[in-house]
C-alpha cells in the first residue's frame, strides 16, 4: 500500500500557509481487542522472577461417607493436589528512526511527538499480536498458550496429558466441532456443559463480528444492553449481549467459525514484574545515526480450570 503523497504546486498560498494538521493521532486498527482488554483490566497477576509458572490446583475429592458408632473411617491417604506448569513466553515490538528526523521533529516545526507516536504505536501493536496469538493451538512453543489448546479435550496442558483419571479430567475443556448454525438452544447447551451446578459458569463469550450479528437478531430487545457485571467491555466500546448472565462480545482476533465460552474467574493472564509492557531505550545506535528502542512483555495465559470453559467451530450464521 503506497502512502499519500503532495503533488501540490509551491504557489505564493502553499508556500505562505501552513497546514492544518491535528496534534492527535487517530487509531484507525486497534480497537477490536476485547478478550485483551478483559484479561488485562481484570486477570492480569503479576509474578516476579521463577524459572517457569506453576499454578497448583485440586482434581479431586477427600475420602468421606456416612458412619456409625466408632466408624470405621478411611485412613489411607489420597493424592487431591498436583501442580499445572507453563514456561515462560516473550513478545517484543521495535522502534528505529534515523537522527536526522528525530532532529526535524523538534522546536517549534514539531507537531506531534514522533518518538512518543511510535512508542504508542509499538505498545499498540504488541496488544494486537497479543490478541491474535490468545486465540493460537498452541503448536508454537514459543508463543503463549492459546485458547484453541487450554480449552481442548486432547494433548499435553499445563505438563498434564490429558486423556483418562481425574488428574486429565481436571485439564480437560469442552469441544463441540458439531459445526451448524449458532442458536440459542446451542449455547445453552454448551453453557450447562462448561457449568459446575450452575453456580460456576461462563462469564464471557467470544465469537467473531458474523456470529454476534446473527446472534443479535435472535435475542431479545432487553439482552442488547451491559449488566454492571459487563461495563469493563462495554465502558471500553464494545457492543454487548447478555445470555444466561454471560457477555457476549466481538473480537476481530477471533478465529473465524469459533465461539469460546470463558470463566474469567479462573483464567490469569500472568506477566513478569517490571516487563509489563516495558519500554527498552530508546538507545543511540552504535555505529549509524539513528535511535532504536523496544518494549517488551513477559507473559503466559493459564485457565485454570479449563472444564468451566467450552470452544465451537465450524459455526455459521
Amino acid at each position: 500500500m503506497a502512502l499519500p503523497t503532495d503533488s501540490r504546486t509551491i504557489n505564493d498560498v502553499v508556500s505562505a500557509t501552513r497546514d492544518a494538521m491535528r496534534p492527535d493521532l487517530i487509531d484507525g486498527l486497534f480497537q477490536s481487542n476485547a478478550l485483551f482488554a478483559r484479561l488485562y483490566s481484570r486477570g492480569k497477576v503479576t509474578i516476579q522472577g521463577g524459572e517457569e509458572i506453576r499454578v497448583p490446583f485440586i482434581y479431586d475429592k477427600l475420602p468421606g461417607g456416612w458412619y456409625t458408632g466408632l466408624g470405621p473411617f478411611v485412613t489411607t491417604e489420597k493424592q487431591t493436589h498436583t501442580v499445572m506448569r507453563f514456561d515462560w513466553k516473550s513478545l517484543y515490538t521495535e522502534i528505529t528512526l534515523p537522527g536526522i528526523d528525530v532532529f526535524k521533529n523538534s522546536g517549534a516545526h514539531q507537531i506531534f511527538d514522533i518518538v512518543a507516536a511510535k512508542l504508542t504505536n509499538a505498545r499498540m501493536t504488541l496488544a494486537d499480536m497479543l490478541g491474535t496469538e490468545l486465540y493460537n493451538d498452541g503448536t508454537e512453543a514459543t508463543k503463549l498458550t492459546g485458547l484453541r489448546h487450554a480449552t481442548n479435550t486432547t494433548g499435553t496442558y499445563g505438563g498434564i496429558a490429558r486423556g483418562t483419571g481425574a488428574i486429565a479430567d481436571a485439564v480437560e475443556g469442552n469441544v463441540d466441532a458439531t459445526g451448524g448454525s449458532i442458536t440459542m438452544p446451542f449455547i445453552n447447551s454448551l453453557m450447562g456443559t462448561a457449568s459446575a451446578g450452575g453456580a460456576e459458569k461462563p462469564d464471557l463469550l467470544i465469537t467473531t463480528q458474523t456470529l454476534w450479528d446473527a446472534l443479535w437478531t435472535r435475542v431479545q430487545p432487553q439482552q442488547r444492553y451491559p449488566n454492571p457485571s459487563q461495563e469493563d467491555i462495554a465502558n471500553v466500546g464494545f457492543s454487548v449481549i447478555n445470555i444466561n448472565g454471560a457477555a457476549v462480545t466481538v473480537d476481530s482476533h477471533c478465529t473465524s467459525g469459533y465461539l469460546f465460552g470463558l470463566n474469567t474467574k479462573y483464567i490469569e493472564f500472568i506477566v513478569g514484574e517490571g516487563k509489563d509492557f516495558y519500554v527498552r531505550g530508546p538507545y543511540e545506535m552504535y555505529n549509524q545515526d539513528g535511535f532504536t528502542a523496544q518494549i517488551l512483555l513477559y507473559c503466559e495465559l493459564i485457565v485454570q480450570s479449563p472444564r468451566l470453559c467450552f470452544q465451537a467451530s465450524g459455526l455459521t450464521a
